[in-house]
Parts: C-alpha cells; structure tokens; sequence
C-alpha cells in the first residue's frame, strides 16, 4: 500500500487521504463490511488482532465478537465502527483487511478499479500473490505472513515463509494435475517436475527457446533459496543472516516466479 506521507508530522495519513474521490472511500469501506460480515468468523478476527497489534482494540471492543457470537443485529454497526477506526487511526490493519485472504476477493470483484488507483490491488504482485491462488490455506497464509513481515521486519523475515508458499503452492499444482509428486519431494524437485510435465508450461510461445532457457536460470534461484532457507535465514538459528539487499533480490524472484507460473498454470 502506497500510504502518503504528512511531512510536517512524519506519520500516516489517515486513510482516507489516499483518495481523490471521497465518495471512493465509502465503497471500499462497505466492500470489506460486507465481506467481513459474509466469511469472518471469530477465530479470524483473533488470529487478525494479534498478527496486526490491534488485540487491544478488538478483543475488547464491547459489542464486536458478542454480536457477532451471538448473531445479533447490531454486528454489521460493530464491523463499520471497526474499520472507521482503522481507517482514521491505523491505516495497516485497514490495509490487511483488504489484502486478507478472506476477503480480498469479494473486495476486489466490488473495488477492483479504486483499488488499483490508490496501490491496494493485484497491481502490487505481493496481494496477488496473498489471494488468487488456489492453493491450500497454508500457502495463502504464508504469503500474506510474508508480506507483514517485508513491511515490519524486513526482507530478511519473508524469505523463510516464501520459501513455505512456493513448496506448498508447486505441490498443489503438481497434485492437481495427477503428477503424483514423491512424498517430501524437494522445491527442486517439484519445480522439475512442473517444468517437464505441467500441460501448460510445455508450450511457451514463439519465443519457446529464449523462455525456457529464463525458466532454467530460475532453476538455479530454486536451488540457492533451499540452501539460504537452510542457512542465512530466520528459519533456523543462524549466525550468517543473509544481507538485506539480497534478502530482498531473493523475496523478488520468488514473487517473480509466483506470478508468471500462476499466470501460465491457472489459479
């Protein structure tokens, strides 16, 4: 998300800034009320309090989860009341309610163009990537891990969780097509196997050679990321963290790849 900047306080802008049209803010608001109000449940909202720091918030709002336990009417109130909140005082959480999994669709078929306009939309690879494969929940909640972790940590924290969605998401595809995968096949061996086998990346246009040969460099990324996961990164207890330029060149590529093999093997 692309927040603008209040150069004399140094801080975010409250979130409806980011538009030009206010009548714009509105629809995003009533698009992400409606989609909470449709798939959450309160096992998401916890989970979302304590991956975005709002838990202080949320969990003791006075109506929010009573309502919505008990099924009363009021719960569609509490949920505007929320994302008022968030988006005058903490524009990230808005954001991560956006880009969540759960919602990110219903949001985007209803905002697809508003979103796009102000940086919140599969125009940013890392939201495409958060939602639009079909791949096991684990994969979509690596991503969407990965992407809070660039933004609060570093590129550093993302590479061990995208290393987590790559794995899972090959491994789906592989499974869907009946390629029947060896049970803990490596990510080299998945991507092998893609490669070689998926019907949809047998034929890679007019310029089949020149792809192939950039599909192979990749190959060798694949490789360098198992060994890096293993050894420069927050997944095991390193001395030797990767440098966060490189950190950065490796949560790209993977994006990189993500985005072409989901565009070339379907959702």
């Amino acid at each position: 998300m692309q927040v603008r900047i209040d150069q004399d306080a140094g801080t975010p802008m409250p979130f409806i800034d980011l538009f030009d049209d206010p009548d714009d803010v509105g629809k995003v608001v009533v698009a992400v009320q409606r989609a909470i109000v449709e798939h959450f449940n309160e096992g998401d909202w916890t989970h979302f309090a304590y991956e975005t720091g709002t838990q202080d918030y949320l969990l003791r709002h006075k109506r929010l989860l009573r309502s919505l336990s008990w099924g009363d009417d009021d719960y569609g109130s509490c949920v505007f009341e929320v994302l008022r909140h968030f988006s005058e005082e903490k524009v990230s959480a808005f954001e991560s309610l956006v880009v969540h999994p759960k919602l990110q669709p219903d949001v985007e078929r209803d905002c697809s163009s508003i979103l796009q306009r102000v940086g919140i939309s599969t125009g940013h690879v890392a939201q495409v990537l958060a939602t639009t494969l079909s791949a096991p929940d684990v994969v979509a909640r690596a991503l969407i891990d990965a992407d809070t972790l660039l933004r609060t940590s570093g590129p550093i924290s993302c590479v061990d969780r995208l290393h987590t969605a790559l794995h899972g998401y090959f491994r789906s595809l592989c499974e869907r097509e009946l390629m029947q995968p060896p049970e803990g096949a490596s990510l080299p061996a998945l991507y092998k196997l893609l490669r070689t086998q998926h019907p949809a990346l047998q034929s890679l246009g007019p310029q089949d050679h020149d792809v192939s040969r950039v599909l192979g460099g990749f190959a060798s990324v694949i490789d360098a990321l198992n060994t890096i996961r293993n050894n420069a990164s927050v997944a095991h207890p390193n001395d030797d963290l990767l440098g966060e330029a490189e950190a950065l060149l490796m949560v790209n590529a993977v994006r990189t790849l993500f985005h072409y093999v989901q565009a070339k093997a379907g959702k």
